[in-house]
């Protein structure tokens, strides 16, 4: 607080400048100061767009150690005043030591951003932080937040013990059970140099994470350990995850596992429980092209999980038409959309009558409305149109959908709508347009 009077006298002593604009800075200066030294809020005037202002905050950073002084510090040293990155970098010193511990990981996020920040070379730094944080007098502390940390701190706090630890083993263990996925992704790299005995555990273990990129890494390194992963090799045929009953499936010849023989005892037990024991099943079936039996097909598509009955929609034969169509009924809007994709492969003379029912039914959502629309043929679009106007119900509401319907047309192809059918519909809608029903220009865009 000393320096800080004597830096508010020596702004007031300074004779008035010739320039305007220094007067102005000067003036700016001292208010700011004063207001600081009533708040003392030098964290917020250390980002002060005047760099007299910024100089004096960091002066009393300095002289008052905190976490939050430290912070402040760690942005100045990346300033863009050469004099204020070197009175930040002296009042940071006292911090880099184990006995500040505390206050290198409350300002983790600032401390790991300077390796991004080129204004100066920030490497000693760093350096020396890292080392205050690998000491042996604070390991259980730097543990306890690297428990509880996520994202590029976890990673950071993870890869800073590693370098030290005298158990490996240990460390490993917990960052295998950590909640972040890239802190247990770096761990099953890190797994590898390890002696076979405890890589094969610890790898073992990450099979049973959640984080199918995990999964995957930990059974790309035991195939390489293990003589016999066969039994390994089954589980991943059946896991939910897509990435890993690939790598299983590619990995299954070598060791002379068939793979349909693992999805045949699967189906020769209990129907699945629970949505992952579905997408197992599910998944692996489709990976092999193998058609599941009408009740296993019946059960998913009953499952009261979204994801399972998707699956099952994707995995219905051309033939269960009346499977599929059930499946546009669905609350979910993704088995809808997988009802639609299945639907627009099969004949329109199939389903026109099941579809019209649906697209008769007023509680569709437009987005729903509009998808079964497009299952029709275009001209039989036009045609159902046409059909809802002669029901009499809402006429207007009917003729701006087809004058909007015309509008959006350009190139029709179809082939399942005949001539003389084309014939009749174009003449119903030239009837309209002549009796100003229609905008003009309906008739002349499709004719």
């Amino acid at each position: 607080m000393k320096y800080l009077n004597d830096w508010l006298e020596r702004l007031k002593s300074r004779a008035p400048a010739a320039d305007y604009g220094e007067n102005w800075r000067l003036q700016e200066a001292q208010s700011a100061l004063r207001q600081g030294h009533a708040e003392g809020d030098w964290a917020r005037l250390s980002c002060h767009r005047n760099g007299l202002v910024r100089e004096a905050a960091v002066r009393e950073l300095g002289e008052q150690p905190s976490p939050e002084a430290l912070t402040a510090l760690l942005e100045r040293l990346n300033d863009w005043v050469p004099q204020i990155r070197t009175l930040a970098k002296a009042a940071l010193q006292r911090y880099l030591t184990s006995e500040h511990a505390a206050e290198l990981l409350y300002a983790l996020p600032q401390l790991m951003a300077l390796a991004r920040r080129q204004r100066d070379d920030h490497a000693p730094t760093l350096a020396a932080a890292r080392l205050a944080l690998q000491a042996g007098s604070v390991r259980s502390q730097v543990e306890a937040a690297f428990a509880s940390s996520q994202g590029q701190a976890a990673r950071f706090l993870f890869a800073l013990l590693l370098e030290v630890s005298d158990t490996p083993a240990r460390l490993l263990e917990r960052a295998l059970a950590h909640r972040e996925m890239t802190v247990r992704q770096q761990a099953v790299l890190a797994c590898q140099a390890l002696p076979d005995e405890q890589a094969i555990a610890l790898l073992q273990q990450a099979l049973h994470t959640p984080g199918a990129s995990v999964r995957v890494k930990a059974m790309h390194a035991l195939l390489q350990r293990l003589d016999d992963p066969r039994e390994l090799l089954r589980r991943a045929l059946l896991d939910a995850s897509p990435a890993m009953r690939s790598l299983a499936l590619w990995a299954a010849p070598r060791w002379q596992l068939d793979a349909r023989q693992v999805l045949s005892g699967r189906l020769q037990q209990a129907l699945p429980e629970s949505k992952r024991e579905w997408l197992m099943v599910l998944g692996l079936a489709a990976d092999l092209d193998t058609r599941l039996a009408d009740d296993w097909l019946q059960a998913a598509l009953r499952a009261p999980q979204s994801s399972v009955r998707l699956a099952a929609v994707s995995a219905l034969g051309d033939t269960q038409l009346n499977e599929q169509l059930a499946a546009l009924d669905d609350p979910a809007d993704k088995v809808f959309a997988m009802a639609v994709r299945r639907l627009s492969q099969q004949p329109w003379s199939a389903m026109a009558e099941a579809l019209d029912a649906r697209l008769d039914r007023q509680q569709l959502s437009p987005a729903r409305h509009s998808a079964l629309m497009h299952l029709r043929p275009r001209w039989q679009q036009l045609a159902y149109l046409l059909r809802r106007l002669d029901s009499r119900e809402a006429d207007q509401h009917w003729l701006e959908q087809i004058a909007q319907w015309c509008q959006r047309q350009g190139l029709m192809v179809d082939p399942s709508t005949s001539r003389d059918e084309r014939t009749q519909l174009l003449e119903r809608l030239q009837t309209l347009e002549q009796h100003g029903q229609l905008p003009s220009g309906c008739y002349a865009r499709l004719a």
